[in-house]
């Protein structure tokens, strides 16, 4: 008897650890632009969504789409220095970021320890990764897990950013990722939150 209580003790402790293993951890790097809610319009608040009366930056609004159909943690990525939330100046910033290259510094980095799939959720900063992007995949092992990217744009769909992402972080899976096409969108969008539902489901990261 006393051995079977060890064997399902010891049957428990690895269920435990497939489910932890086996968990979705989702990553996402957004910036909502300071426009008044009754201000908002595609050009001008283009990283805002409003959803039941929430402002959520675009990245984040995704993050939490995933979360809510496939299940997961979710982490912001923060850089130290603050990003302008005007319009015009944070494309300038963004702009000059990649023009020297610059590694933002992290408030803090995810630990990946446990999960098997990460969704990283961003938008695409003049056709490219936003640089805290390199600072994240430069500085964080993800070695053995799957990365699926889901972006926010304009037009530029997801821009070669997947080829990059597997360049940075060789020895990982990059998945197949999700695009949201965002120009002239300010409120939550049903038709999109069906469609990576859907897409979720097919993609077998949930059922």
């Amino acid at each position: 008897m006393k051995l079977l209580r060890q064997l399902s003790v010891a049957a428990l402790g690895l269920f435990a650890l497939q489910a932890a293993q086996s968990k979705n951890l989702i990553v996402y790097f957004t910036v909502p632009e300071s426009v008044p809610t009754e201000k908002l319009d595609g050009v001008s608040g283009a990283s805002v969504i409003i959803k039941d009366n929430e402002r959520l930056g675009s990245a984040e609004y995704l993050a939490k789409e995933v979360q809510k159909t496939a299940g997961g943690d979710l982490f912001r990525l923060e850089t130290v220095q603050a990003y302008p939330t005007v319009h015009q100046q944070l494309l300038d910033f963004a702009q000059e970021e990649q023009r020297k290259n610059i590694r933002p510094a992290l408030k803090a980095k995810p630990n990946l320890n446990g999960y098997e799939t990460i969704f990283v959720a961003y938008p695409i900063w003049w056709y490219k990764l936003p640089m805290p992007l390199y600072s994240l995949f430069e500085q964080v092992d993800f070695s053995g897990k799957n990365i699926v990217p889901l972006v926010t744009h304009g037009g530029s769909r997801l821009s070669g950013t997947d080829r990059d992402i597997a360049q940075l972080q060789p020895k990982a899976t990059v998945k197949d990722g999700f695009e949201y096409y965002l120009y002239k969108t300010t409120g939550a969008d049903s038709t999109m939150e069906q469609k990576l539902a859907d897409w979720l489901v097919r993609q077998g990261y949930a059922k």
